[in-house]
């Protein structure tokens, strides 16, 4: 007997920048057989967490996966590139250190650039790790390029990230997803329907008495865990004991003059800007 356990309804219970990453991922690879419809639940009255998003280079993975044309994308997220995170006054005020993305140094004769560094820094010759990171170097400097793509250069292979705007970002990636058949679907789910039987989410209900029905949901939501937590009762693991902070205020600020290409991390006395 031939079963088709294919999946043909997907639906994503929330929007923002999980949810619409979610849509334009499964609209890039699942949609365009027209055998896997992906619906989309949000609500314009629920706000999303708005901030300015700092990433790390795994981000070019997924846009590449996407296929997205960077240059577009910077100018649609208002995007800047960055090479590195800078930390300041973390050691002790007024000192600062760049953590880097991609490599430091060249490997030789099978022997790991770290352990001569060691060397070197035991013998008390060299103590600027950075100065072997072209990234580190570069955000020293206020310098940025992309890389050029020549496997015998330096320069072939820079490792790079960006700052954008979140909600930019999700509403680029829904044109994208919409352009390639994911719908969305307007409105405020009121409650969860669940198999009588083996307890899956079957369908969410709509304040307009409207069900979304799907083989298979995912929990976009946020904070709120709307299917994960409210419904399933997935349980919460409380790291509080091992973090050092346990909580984040969003603060727009006013522009801090020409651009550098890093995350700057400011210690405070009770965390960290």
């Amino acid at each position: 007997m031939n079963i088709d356990n294919r999946l043909r309804s997907i639906v994503i219970v929330g929007g923002g920048t999980a949810g619409w990453m979610t849509a334009a991922a499964l609209g890039r690879f699942l949609t365009k057989d027209g055998q896997t419809r992906v619906t989309l639940v949000e609500s314009d009255a629920i706000g999303t967490v708005g901030v300015g998003e700092s990433t790390i280079p795994q981000i070019n993975i997924f846009n590449r996966m996407l296929g997205l044309d960077e240059n577009e994308f910077v100018r649609r997220t208002k995007a800047t590139f960055k090479l590195a995170i800078e930390f300041r006054d973390w050691e002790r005020i007024g000192h600062s250190y760049h953590h880097p993305f991609g490599p430091y140094g060249l490997d030789m004769e099978a022997v790991s650039f770290h352990a001569y560094w060691l060397k070197q820094h035991a013998m008390g010759e060299d103590d600027d790790l950075g100065a072997y990171s072209l990234q580190a170097v570069g955000a020293r400097q206020d310098r940025f390029m992309r890389p050029n793509g020549q496997a015998n250069s330096p320069l072939g292979a820079i490792a790079y990230a960006f700052h954008f705007d979140a909600g930019l970002y999700a509403r680029f990636l829904r044109d994208y997803a919409e352009a390639r058949g994911v719908q969305r679907r307007e409105g405020r789910i009121t409650s969860v329907q669940q198999d009588g039987l083996n307890g899956h989410v079957t369908s969410v209900i709509l304040e307009s008495g409207e069900a979304v029905e799907g083989d298979l949901f995912i929990d976009c939501s946020g904070f709120r865990g709307l299917l994960i937590e409210e419904t399933l009762h997935s349980g919460f693991e409380d790291w509080s004991n091992w973090l050092l902070n346990d909580r984040a205020v969003a603060v727009p600020c006013a522009s801090g003059g020409s651009f550098s290409p890093v995350t700057r991390a400011t210690a405070r006395p009770a965390g960290w800007q």
